[in-house]
């Protein structure tokens, strides 16, 4: 597959890139990076982001063209990353994979649905980044201190500092010639976890408020629109407080259950035991990996909570 992507980039030269909605370290820092190699190979390149670049990312060097909304004109191949399914792009991904537009589909999630006319699929990989790293080398490309940056920072996210089970050799590897490259750890460190708004606090405070625990080893916390409303916050202030109760001693999984409208929620879940969180996920339209997986689903607060305790008993009974 790699062999097949660097023909389609030697042979092509203009290119859009892309990732989820959303998106996280792994799907900005694998984006940029990506689209600032081609820049170094001589090639247009459109970064299309949905949301705008959540606030403890906006160190990240980017390229030239970062756009929010679906620019029209044709394009010698699309690059989706870090994408388990097409729709999660959001707006405009049919228009994306419109008939006769190649599409390659770069992932690490175990649940991708191999989407792309070309699919680079690697759930051994640590993150997408790391599989992005992999595809610049065959390519022959020089990883400056803003490559490098992007890759490290994507491969430092998606393994939680180096802590997940999928923190590998690999990924370790690649962090020591990020930092060869002019990566320094402690700033990206500082920049991602150390730097944000007093707001999120105030946020974290109500959401805390609303913990519930189950048969001792389900957490689960709550988000609405009011809370962002009262503290002055949006969705991305509340991005990581599933992390924060995944701490919880003897607790296995965390679920953070945000309001999307009355009728619509977010679910983020977090596994540390032998929970496949990405199996239930995907069960509710979502995806993800074992320990950390993602869906929405349809009801009122109180009947999704409820869906979501049904179907992890059931795992655990399995």
């Amino acid at each position: 597959m790699k062999a097949k992507i660097k023909r389609v980039i030697e042979k092509g030269k203009t290119f859009l890139v892309t990732t989820h909605i959303d998106p996280d370290g792994d799907a900005i820092g694998s984006a940029f990076a990506f689209a600032l190699a081609l820049e170094s190979l001589g090639k247009e390149t459109t970064v299309y982001l949905k949301d705008k670049v959540p606030y403890r990312y906006e160190f990240l060097p980017g390229p030239d063209r970062v756009v929010h909304t679906l620019p029209d004109g044709e394009y010698d191949a699309v690059f989706i990353l870090d994408c388990g399914s097409l729709f999660r792009v959001g707006d405009g991904h049919e228009r994306m994979a419109a008939p006769g537009r190649l599409v390659i589909n770069i992932d690490h999630h175990d649940t991708n649905d191999h989407f792309g006319r070309i699919n680079l699929v690697d759930s051994g990989a640590s993150s997408t980044g790391e599989i992005i790293y992999r595809v610049l080398k065959s390519l022959s490309v020089k990883t400056d201190p803003d490559i490098a940056v992007n890759l490290y920072t994507a491969v430092f996210t998606d393994t939680g500092s180096l802590r997940y089970d999928n923190t590998s050799l690999a990924a370790f590897k690649l962090c020591e010639e990020m930092v060869k490259a002019g990566v320094e750890p402690a700033r990206v460190a500082k920049m991602v976890y150390e730097n944000h708004p007093k707001e999120r606090f105030l946020l974290l405070g109500e959401v805390l408020c609303t913990l519930s625990t189950y048969d001792e080893w389900i957490a689960v916390a709550r988000v609405t629109s009011d809370m962002f409303e009262r503290t002055g916050t949006n969705r991305e202030f509340a991005d990581g407080f599933v992390e924060v109760i995944k701490e919880i001693r003897g607790v296995e999984v965390a679920v953070l259950i945000r309001e999307i409208n009355k009728h619509l929620h977010k679910i983020s879940m977090r596994a540390k035991g032998t929970v496949d969180v990405a199996a239930i996920c995907n069960a509710f339209g979502g995806g993800g990996h074992k320990n950390a997986a993602g869906c929405r689903i349809e009801g009122t607060m109180s009947e999704t909570e409820e869906k979501l305790l049904q179907a992890l008993r059931l795992k655990e009974a399995e």
